[in-house]
């Protein structure tokens, strides 16, 4: 990294405008030329910017430590591969560090899109996203490995948000990119467990499947059995999806033993959900219910409950158990106030639309339509397809046909952006 690429990232990520960082000192076309490396300043000038930055000079000719780089890199290839929050802390800090006493290392543009990695990893760090989007400024400077991991990250990032499509097409550029470079083994695990997540969560189960199963061959080679399981949890949750019940059940029975060999409790409720989940698919509401409560017992965060309480009142409401659907809606409402913020408002707008229609609110499109206008923004086409067929049958049980044909058809709307197509022809 040249001196003014780092005057530039440094100004950028202390959110200083170039006519602030050059009152005084220069005029902001000449800070603009430095940092597009058109111009070599001054020493004078080269000090004063760099003083207002807070970057000792002495600092530019620290010496580079070669195996302190290599060190970080293996530290991070095995805290992605075992997903250890306290280890990933731990090395953000001293690649923080690092950065700050060798401003100038030639592998610093590495060094940050590792920090940011390690970001997503913490979502408590709150400056995640502004790195992101300073180092996207650098794109034309990174090699195929640097921006392997940027738009890694950015697909990453698009996932947490719920914007799955946007993450899946990133992830899809992601693979061409690397087209004809070889990556590590490692790094392609970590890629094909995100987009089968990624494309699980878009509703496209058969890629998935082939994905997660490239995640699993290499996690169970290196032996990294809590990975293994996490990868057939989203096995087991694609083919319940393709109606492959039998298979998802032996999935996640296969997932219950092994985590019971390891005398490990971190997926017992994510398995007991998936469970209950196929149990219901089968009609079986009695072991479908079973297995909700054991998973509900196994969670501790309203984050992770929120999920398998919303699964117990569509069980309830689907058996026409009214009484119980009621008392777990409450529920819900009550663990709506204590989600995190990337969870709110999802569930808040699933819970909003069981309650116009259990509690039968006469404001029951206004509620639909705006739980409707959320999904699509998440292009969360599936939730809107249903809820729109769910809406347009009770408007026409009330005999009001008109608006019951205006849900039908933007059902029909919805059902099409699922697919991927524009018209119905192009409906397999």
């Amino acid at each position: 990294m040249n001196l003014g690429q780092l005057i530039k990232l440094e100004r950028q990520r202390q959110n200083i405008k170039q006519e602030a960082l050059a009152i005084g000192i220069c005029v902001p076309s000449y800070l603009s030329r430095i940092e597009n490396g058109l111009v070599i300043p001054s020493e004078d000038i080269k000090h004063h910017i760099l003083m207002r930055l807070n970057i000792s000079l002495d600092s530019l000719n620290g010496n580079r430590n070669e195996k302190k780089i290599v060190q970080f890199k293996i530290r991070f290839k095995q805290i992605l591969n075992s997903r250890d929050k306290k280890l990933a802390k731990e090395l953000l800090s001293e690649i923080h560090l690092y950065i700050e006493e060798h401003p100038l290392d030639e592998e610093r543009l590495t060094l940050l899109l590792l920090e940011a990695r390690l970001m997503v990893m913490l979502p408590e760090v709150l400056d995640m996203k502004n790195n992101i989007h300073i180092l996207k400024e650098f794109k034309k400077e990174m090699t195929i490995e640097q921006l392997f991991y940027l738009y890694t990250i950015q697909g990453i990032t698009a996932y947490q948000d719920n914007q799955f499509s946007q993450a899946s097409q990133i992830f899809k550029e992601v693979f061409q990119l690397i087209k004809g470079f070889r990556m590590d083994d490692w790094e392609m695990a970590e890629l094909y467990y995100i987009s089968g997540l990624s494309l699980l969560s878009e509703s496209r189960y058969i890629l998935a499947i082939d994905y997660v199963k490239e995640a699993i061959s290499y996690f169970n080679q290196e032996i990294l059995i809590e990975r293994s399981i996490e990868c057939l949890i989203i096995l087991g949750i694609a083919q319940k999806n393709t109606g492959l019940l039998k298979e998802a059940l032996a999935t996640f029975e296969r997932a219950r033993d092994i985590n019971s060999k390891i005398e490990s409790s971190e997926f017992n409720g994510m398995i007991e959900h998936n469970l209950g989940s196929c149990y219901s698919l089968q009609k079986d509401s009695h072991q479908a219910l079973q297995h909700f409560f054991y998973s509900l017992d196994a969670k501790h965060f309203p984050d992770d409950k929120v999920v398998t309480i919303l699964s117990i009142l569509k069980e309830y409401h689907k058996n026409g158990d009214i009484q119980n659907a009621l008392v777990w809606l409450q529920k819900g409402l009550e663990i709506s106030e204590h989600l995190s913020n990337s969870k709110k408002d999802l569930y808040t707008n699933h819970f909003s639309v069981y309650g116009a229609i259990l509690l039968e609110k006469q404001e029951i499109i206004a509620i639909f339509k705006k739980a409707l206008d959320y999904f699509s923004g998440k292009q969360d086409y599936k939730n809107c397809m249903i809820y729109c067929h769910v809406l347009a049958k009770r408007l026409a049980e009330t005999k009001q046909y008109k608006q019951a044909s205006i849900y039908y058809d933007l059902g029909f709307h919805f059902h099409l952006k699922q697919s991927k197509v524009s018209s119905w022809e192009e409906l397999s």
